[in-house]
Parts: C-alpha cells; structure tokens; sequence
C-alpha cells in the first residue's frame, strides 16, 4: 500500500482517537450537567436512573469511535500482535457494557424475549 494511503489512514485514525475521546469526555460533562437539574427538580432516584442511562450511552458511542480507530489503526497503519491484544480487550469491554447498557435500560439481558404482557 503506498505511504501515503498510510499516512492518510494514520491521520484518520488520530483524528478518530481524539473525536472518541472528546465524545466521551463531553457527554460526561452535558450527562452531568442534566442530571444536576433534574436533581433539583425532581426526585433524587430519577433523576439517578436516567443518569446512568445516558452516561452508558455516551461510553457506548465514544468506545464506537474508539473501536472503530483501532480497527484501522490494526489492520492497516501498524499491524502487531499488540495491536491486535489492544483490539480484543477493546472490544470485550465494548460487548460487555452494551450488555450491561441494555440490562439498566430495558431490565432484561439482550438475547431475552420481552415478556408478555398478562392480559386482566
């Protein structure tokens, strides 16, 4: 592949890095900022619950970004045996807290069925 296809592909991975990072960073403060209103507006557990939801949203997208950065980052600009360790833990935290995201939100685990409704 020639170098300059790599060195593009390096600077978008760069350039991923720092929009995964900045995606994590500035959902925790905009998360934490609402939930500090509804903290003084509503009840304190609520407005807990729905904090968690959206601060597992915003770590589910920025490790999206992060993933997607590695990936490239992997497979085409610096493929190593490391790189490839860094890919797998990346990911397995990735799987595991969308798992743990969907659980929080809908209260069962993802490859549940939704349960029936009883009809009265």
């Amino acid at each position: 592949m020639p170098d300059a296809v790599v060195q593009g592909l390096a600077t978008l991975t760069r350039a991923l890095e720092i929009v995964g990072a900045g995606a994590l960073v500035l959902g925790f403060v905009i998360t934490t900022v609402r939930w500090v209103r509804q903290s003084l507006q509503q009840e304190a557990t609520s407005a807990l619950a729905s904090y968690r939801q959206a601060l597992g949203r915003t770590v589910l997208i920025g490790l999206e970004v992060l993933v997607a950065a590695t990936i490239i980052k992997t497979i085409i600009v610096d493929p190593s045996l490391e790189g490839v360790g860094y890919l797998a833990i990346m990911v397995a935290i990735r799987t595991f807290l969308g798992w743990a995201t969907v659980l929080e939100i809908s209260g069962r685990w993802p490859w549940q069925r939704k349960q029936a409704r009883a009809e009265p």
